[in-house]
C-alpha cells in the first residue's frame, strides 16, 4: 500500500508536469517559435521533467540508484505511451524508440546522482 501511494502520487505529479508543460509549449508555438524550434524545447522539458522525476527516486531509494530510475522511467514512460497511443494513435518508429530510450537514460542517470548525493 505504501508504494501504491507514493507511485499514485508521482503519477499525479508527473500528469500536472506533463500538462502544464504542454500548455507553456502550446503557446510558444502559437506566439513565438517554430514548430521545429518548438519540437526541441518540448524533447529538452521531458529529458528535464524525467530527470527530476529520477532524481527524487534516487535520493528516496536505499541502493541500486540505477534500478530506482529504471523504475521510475518506466512507470512515467508507460503513462507517455498510454497518452501517445490514444490521443495520437502513432505507432512505433526507430526515432521514436530513441526517444524513449533517452528519457529512461535521462531517469537512471538522475537516480544514480541522486542515491550519491544523498550520502554527502
Amino acid at each position: 500500500m505504501k508504494y501504491l501511494k507514493e507511485y499514485g502520487i508521482t503519477l499525479l505529479k508527473f500528469l500536472g508536469f506533463l500538462i502544464g508543460g504542454s500548455i507553456i509549449i502550446s503557446i510558444m508555438y502559437y506566439l513565438l517559435f517554430s514548430s521545429k524550434v518548438v519540437n526541441i524545447l518540448a524533447f529538452i522539458y521531458m529529458i528535464i521533467v524525467f530527470f527530476v522525476f529520477g532524481l527524487k527516486a534516487g535520493k528516496k531509494a536505499t541502493n541500486r540508484g540505477f534500478l530506482a530510475g529504471l523504475k521510475i522511467g518506466f512507470l512515467l514512460l508507460s503513462v507517455l505511451l498510454l497518452f501517445n497511443l490514444i490521443i495520437y494513435q502513432t505507432g512505433f518508429n526507430v526515432t521514436r524508440v530513441i526517444y524513449y530510450m533517452v528519457l529512461i537514460f535521462a531517469s537512471v542517470i538522475a537516480s544514480t546522482i541522486g542515491i550519491n548525493r544523498k550520502q554527502e
